[in-house]
C-alpha cells in the first residue's frame, strides 16, 4: 500500500514539473529577447506538441497538436520525475 502512495506522489510532481517546463517553454519563446519570429510557437521539450503560426497573407492563426508527441512527452517525465522520488525515497 505504501508504495501505491509514493508512485501517486511521484505522479502528482511529474504533473507540476511538466506544467511548469512547458510554461517555461513559452515564456522562452515568446520572448522578445530570445525569439525573433513573432508568427511562430513551439510548445514542448524534447518533442514539440503544439505548434501555432500564421500563414504569409492570412489574418488568422493556424494551430496544430502532436497528440502522440505530447503523451511521450508525459511518460519521459513520468520515468524520469517518479524514478528519481522513488530512488530518494528508497534510500531515506
Amino acid at each position: 500500500m505504501k508504495s501505491w502512495i509514493n508512485i501517486l506522489k511521484g505522479t502528482i510532481l511529474s504533473v507540476l514539473v511538466f506544467f511548469s517546463v512547458s510554461f517555461l517553454f513559452v515564456l522562452y519563446r515568446i520572448s522578445p529577447i530570445t525569439s525573433g519570429d513573432t508568427y511562430h510557437l513551439e510548445i514542448g521539450f524534447p518533442f514539440i506538441y503544439y505548434k501555432q503560426f500564421q500563414l504569409q497573407g492570412n489574418p488568422f492563426l493556424n494551430s496544430s497538436w502532436h497528440v502522440t508527441y505530447l503523451l511521450i512527452d508525459c511518460l519521459i517525465t513520468w520515468v524520469i520525475v517518479c524514478g528519481l522520488y522513488l530512488l530518494a525515497k528508497k534510500k531515506n
